[in-house]
């Protein structure tokens, strides 16, 4: 027999006391827009599965302390979206990857017709050829992820001197991948 809940009060009910069924019903319900809605972010359907796998995992062990103020829909796709975004943040390949074409459509625009950088190495090596306290502020910036401020704050320099260096950074790769 299939379980039918009578309403969402009774469905969180029975997952609060860890009914098995009602549990299933929810996987059952979510995974596979919940799968879609990671995939649309992260183009990969492993990553999106494991994801979502992983949400439906921390919701069977917390059942009994879960505390849903939305609708559980809305919690089971913040929940997604959240873990989506830690994931970005421990692989830092992924996060240099986006930079990479970050930057490859940003140098792209002065450039219009010209082969973009092929791949990371040739980017890597044109960030190394910059000056040292240039290819640092960038490399803090575009590589690590920090704010403007942040970096004012870490290399002890005015926030201003971090827009100039930065701004230098992109022209000396222009000129670069102009050459190229």
């Amino acid at each position: 027999m299939k379980y039918q809940p009578k309403n969402k009060a009774e469905l969180l009910n029975a997952l609060h006391s860890g009914d098995k069924a009602a549990f299933k019903y929810i996987f059952e319900a979510f995974y596979d827009d919940l799968v879609c809605y990671i995939y649309s972010l992260c183009n990969n359907r492993a990553k999106a599965e494991d994801i979502v796998q992983n949400v439906f995992v921390k919701l069977w062990e917390q059942h009994d302390t879960i505390a849903v103020h939305t609708s559980l829909k809305n919690y089971l796709f913040r929940a997604s979206h959240n873990l989506f975004i830690n994931s970005l943040r421990r692989n830092r390949n992924t996060v240099f990857l986006s930079d990479h074409l970050y930057l490859e459509s940003f140098l792209a625009e002065e450039t219009e017709g010209k082969e973009a950088l092929p791949n990371r190495e040739t980017l890597q090596q044109a960030i190394d050829t910059l000056p040292e306290r240039c290819r640092e502020i960038f490399v803090l910036h575009k590589i690590k992820g920090m704010k403007y401020s942040q970096i004012a704050q870490k290399l002890n320099i005015s926030i201003k001197t971090v827009e100039n260096q930065m701004s230098k950074a992109y022209q000396k790769l222009r000129k670069m991948k102009n050459r190229d």
